[in-house]
């Protein structure tokens, strides 16, 4: 059964006469959230941040619903691979290094490129509803996480995209995360391409915007002049799906020698979810049920 872990909001808006899509999101509590369950460092903790307000964005940007998404950072940094799957508003994440830490960047900011790498692949698997899923990938720019993304989209999805992801992150926790994508339509005029280039600085300081403002307050802010307007506020929530029976479908999936073999020397096994660290327990008897199964 999913347990809703932390909460976020999701605002959808469009610009001049529909000239430009634009998604904003809050994931302050998300990322708080999924910094305690990872207990994450603060670099990790922005790298989650980021990730988890790029999966909502990109999920959001998908016309079909519902959908669902994974993101997969696989860069050369210490922190390994980042991982975030969102299920309509939904969304949970990991790193396989969560206490990785890194000095300061020269501007003084967390190294989250450090942490992920810059040499490696963004994997986007999108999974529609149709036969087969659509499956995206292109090299990491920077392992920043925006600059990664919005070449994703650009490259892979054929739509030119402005990214922002800002995450600020004190020794307490997480004191702001959010998110900002903006897309031009069909027919977008140079006035709306041209303002939305002049401002792109504005959105580079996302987080401390968002310490400051509401999505609401945010929007009108960044966008006044251009004909903002709010087309829907949507939930977001950080939570697992994870249950027992997915837990015996990847038991099942190590192979009978597998399970052999750990009957005989584990007498059992204990198996412990990525993304929200429960552990989930199978004794031997449980085991040979399962292998009885296969």
């Amino acid at each position: 059964m999913t347990e809703t872990v932390a909460m976020g909001r999701l605002l959808r808006g469009i610009l001049g006469d529909q000239e430009a899509r634009v998604l904003l999101c809050d994931t302050t509590a998300m990322a708080q959230a999924a910094r305690g369950i990872h207990g994450a460092s603060n670099v990790c903790s922005a790298a989650l941040g980021r990730a988890i307000s790029a999966g909502a964005l990109l999920s959001a940007s998908a016309e079909e619903a519902p959908n669902s998404l994974t993101m997969t950072f696989k860069g050369n940094g210490p922190a390994g691979s980042l991982v975030v799957v969102s299920h309509g508003r939904k969304l949970k994440a990991y790193i396989d290094n969560p206490a990785v830490t890194l000095p300061l960047r020269p501007d003084g900011k967390l190294d989250v490129g450090g942490a992920v790498g810059s040499n490696g692949r963004l994997t986007v698997v999108r999974d529609l509803g149709l036969k087969e899923p659509y499956v995206g990938q292109t090299s990491l720019q920077n392992g920043e996480i925006a600059e990664d993304v919005a070449f994703y989209c650009t490259v892979s999805e054929q739509q030119p995209t402005l990214c922002g992801l800002g995450v600020l992150v004190s020794e307490g926790g997480v004191l702001s995360s959010a998110g900002l994508m903006v897309q031009p339509l069909p027919g977008c005029g140079e006035k709306i391409l041209g303002s939305l280039e002049a401002r792109a600085p504005v959105y580079a300081d996302l987080s401390a915007h968002a310490l400051e403002m509401t999505l609401e307050k945010m929007f009108e802010e960044f966008f006044r002049g251009l004909m903002p307007k709010v087309l829907a506020i949507e939930p977001l929530a950080f939570a697992c799906d994870c249950t027992r029976e997915r837990m015996e479908r990847v038991l099942l999936s190590l192979g009978r020698e597998e399970l052999t073999d750990m009957m005989r020397t584990q007498h059992g096994a204990e198996i412990t979810c990525n993304f929200c660290r429960t552990k989930h327990f199978f004794a031997e008897d449980e085991l040979r049920a399962l292998l009885a199964q296969a």
